[in-house]
């Protein structure tokens, strides 16, 4: 693969002509031993059969190649090469290192891309444009597109099957640890301590929320409305393994104990606008739902702070705060 002789311009030195494709250098290589050089497209594929020199036969390996000298370098920046399409119009004379790129864009080239000027925006080889009919060229993108998506649908759903699967697994494995945790003492303080980590990591990609009416707080939430809250928690990057906690805990039962009650959250309303809260999706009936984890609110008194965290769920009356989020907290 060298540069085509008839379309230089001038005389060539015949120590500037590949003896394998018996055209110009390209991208030109020596022999360190006989100091023949070759276009390295040529000698490349030559050497896939032989590991000689095609001039003097002489031994020739891969780390024999070396960069051809500076005078051989200077010789080939000389010359002039003609466009590939001077019959179809072009004029331009180019340096070697420049024909390639040239060619490719060229607005002689036949084969440029140019985008059509009847107002579809498809861009179609120059020499097909008078063969180009808008209607059926997008009349088939579409189809392709569809054939596309469809096939894009079909690995979704495989994927949703693996991914229930998955689900289903570390549930399972969820379990798992927390029987283990249950007997250990040691690994039950660990545990604490890295899931209180774990949620503070998701939290913080949570926006903080403004909580205006406290006495919208749906404290006692069904079985469906349970299953909403799964999904946006899951649906928001919830951990896995937390997730049946903080499902659990969007009921007053096992909120704190200044909480848990109508009453004792009167006689601590004006406490309760001290709660960081961050925003989670709204469930499907529109309600807005919030979080509140024990990292982001250690300085609630302790009947008002959670262990871990929890999910409350209002009828109205929160807004995501317009804040920078709070620092990462690291525990020990």
């Amino acid at each position: 693969m060298g540069f085509d002789l008839n379309s230089i311009v001038g005389h060539v030195d015949e120590e500037l002509i590949c003896p394998i494709c018996t055209d110009v250098l390209e991208e030109p290589v020596q022999s360190s031993c006989c100091e023949h050089a070759y276009c390295r497209a040529c000698i490349d594929k030559w050497m896939q059969q032989k590991q000689i020199c095609p001039v003097d036969r002489s031994i020739l390996q891969p780390q024999h190649l070396v960069p051809v000298s500076r005078l051989m370098r200077n010789m080939l920046a000389r010359l002039k090469i003609k466009c590939s399409f001077s019959p179809n119009g072009c004029e331009q004379m180019l340096a070697l290192e420049d024909f390639r790129s040239h060619v490719v864009a060229c607005e002689h080239n036949p084969k440029v891309v140019v985008e059509c000027s009847r107002g579809c925006g498809m861009k179609v080889p120059k020499d097909e444009m008078a063969h180009h009919n808008c209607i059926f060229e997008l009349r088939e993108l579409v189809e392709q597109h569809a054939k596309e998506i469809a096939e894009l649908k079909e690995k979704q759903a495989i994927q949703e099957v693996r991914n229930l699967s998955q689900r289903r697994e570390m549930e399972l494995f969820q379990y798992y640890i927390a029987a283990l945790r249950s007997t250990n003492p040691v690994l039950r303080n660990i545990g604490e301590q890295l899931d209180r980590f774990s949620l503070m990591q998701w939290g913080n990609g949570l926006p903080l929320a403004t909580v205006h009416t406290w006495g919208s707080l749906i404290s006692t939430p069904d079985t469906p409305m349970h299953l909403m809250v799964r999904d946006v928690l899951r649906s928001s990057g919830c951990p896995m393994h937390m997730l049946n906690l903080m499902v659990d805990r969007c009921h007053e039962d096992r909120w704190p104990e200044g909480l848990m009650t109508l009453d004792v959250r009167r006689e601590n309303h004006h406490r309760m606008s001290q709660f960081v809260t961050r925003l989670v999706p709204a469930l499907v009936t529109g309600k807005p739902c919030v979080v509140v984890l024990a990292g982001d609110n250690t300085h609630m008194p302790e009947n008002l702070r959670p262990s871990l965290g929890l999910v409350m769920i209002f009828v109205d009356g929160v807004d995501e705060m317009l804040q920078e989020p709070l620092p990462d907290i690291e525990f020990a």
